[in-house]
């Protein structure tokens, strides 16, 4: 098999990466993409990344944090292109390193839901 037999599929174009800097920190959106290996952890090694439609744009979440490493992970087969998805800043833990980590929620719906327009700024023209 050579490579120009394989089907690629592109994660996403453009958006901004998720930031989520205090507990209640939440984003919000339509599942656009989801991969284990998508994204870049803080030393340059593969994590899941998650890439959801906002009424902002497109925002990517990297699991490179370990609880949302573990979280994409187990919830892998419920990451679906179409659906909706939180994920919030739940809380912060103690590591085993005595360090501080950030603990996650993520939330799926169970269908898939409509597809996120993001309002018009009042300095566009509507079409």
């Amino acid at each position: 098999m050579s490579d120009s037999d394989w089907e690629f599929e592109q994660l996403s174009t453009g958006g901004t990466y998720a930031s989520f800097k205090n507990v209640g920190d939440e984003v919000v959106g339509r599942i656009e993409g989801f991969s284990l290996e998508g994204g870049t952890d803080f030393d340059g090694n593969a994590c899941p990344m998650l890439v959801l439609a906002t009424t902002d744009g497109i925002v990517k979440i990297t699991g490179s944090q370990a609880s949302l490493r573990r979280q994409f992970t187990e919830l892998a087969t419920r990451l679906a292109v179409g659906h909706g998805c939180r994920v919030t800043y739940d809380s912060d833990y103690q590591t085993k390193h005595g360090t501080s980590g950030k603990s996650f929620a993520i939330a799926v719906t169970p269908k898939p839901v409509a597809p996120v327009l993001a309002p018009a700024h009042e300095d566009e023209a509507p079409f």
